[in-house]
């Protein structure tokens, strides 16, 4: 696995930030667009991407969005205006705790569940887990209701209203929306499309995120934000990292998607990787799937 593993990081980063430099610089000038703004979570993908934004345009074509609320961990608001000062660019704190209480969300993980750090924790333990590669729903007992899709009902809002705000922020603004996604949640559709995937600009979307990490080092994003696990932050950001929703450590997703882009057979993954046989075809069925959902709106030919 080491020598896979390498292969795939083994890239020239000063190489990979000009050419996203020059590409950011390129859709802004096409699109129109006075800037970029980005949707600082405090986490790798997003400094990434606001960091490379101030390389290629100036401090001072960069706007920050920070959208904390109340399931929100502190550190990652706290990273996110250690970046944004670090960087000099203009930046808002807009708290979506009213809206999303308005809507009802919260309804679903009342705050004496989630203000109890030990109470959630034990709901969290509790709570039967599986991987986002595994095609069944789980049961989420730390919301109180047995139900397959209510896990998702509590998280798809707080990521489209999210994004919702920074579309009407770079609205206001005349400024492009740069998006986080990486190749890993790309090609797996591990992201939501009308979220965190609705963007003008992806500049980090041919990268898988164990790449995205090394480059964010030779940028000089911060180091805890560098070392940090990432996290989608919808409920106990700290714990419920990604890699506990997909299930394993994204230096082995990264390897075995790397495999099969490069042509190589389940059984040859598995070996040369180590890993079981199951989870590369988990893996690789989930890819598939991930081509039919990117074809989402579905369309009849005629």
């Amino acid at each position: 696995m080491k020598t896979l593993v390498l292969e795939m990081l083994e890239l020239n980063y000063e190489t990979v930030s000009r050419k996203i430099e020059d590409f950011i610089r390129s859709s802004v000038e096409l699109l129109g667009k006075k800037g970029v703004i980005v949707g600082l979570s405090g986490g790798l993908d997003s400094s990434t991407v606001a960091t490379l934004s101030v390389r290629a345009l100036g401090r001072d074509r960069v706007f920050g969005l920070l959208m904390p609320e109340r399931d929100s961990e502190p550190q990652n608001f706290k990273d996110a205006k250690q970046l944004a000062s670090m960087l000099k660019i203009e930046h808002e704190v807009l708290d979506l705790t009213p809206i999303l209480r308005k809507m009802g969300i919260y309804e679903l993980l009342p705050d004496k569940i989630a203000n109890n750090k030990k109470l959630l924790m034990e709901r969290l333990r509790e709570a039967k887990r599986v991987s986002t590669f595994e095609a069944k729903p789980s049961n989420l007992p730390i919301i109180g209701i047995k139900s397959g899709s209510l896990g998702y009902c509590f998280t798809f809002p707080k990521v489209r209203l999210r994004s919702i705000m920074l579309h009407y922020r770079a609205c206001l603004k005349k400024l492009a929306v740069a998006g986080t996604i990486t190749k890993s949640e790309y090609v797996t559709s591990t992201y939501d499309e009308h979220g965190d995937g609705a963007c003008e600009i992806a500049p980090l979307r041919n990268l898988y995120k164990s790449q995205v990490r090394r480059l964010a080092k030779y940028l000089g994003v911060p180091e805890n934000i560098v070392t940090k696990p990432s996290s989608p932050d919808l409920i106990a950001g700290a714990v419920v990292t990604d890699e506990v929703l997909i299930g394993m450590k994204y230096e082995t997703l990264d390897s075995i998607l790397y495999c099969l882009e490069r042509g190589m057979g389940i059984s040859e993954i598995a070996r040369e990787l180590d890993v079981e046989e199951n989870t590369v075809e988990r893996v690789a069925n989930t890819v598939e799937m991930a081509k039919l959902r990117r074809e989402i709106p579905l369309t009849p030919h005629l």
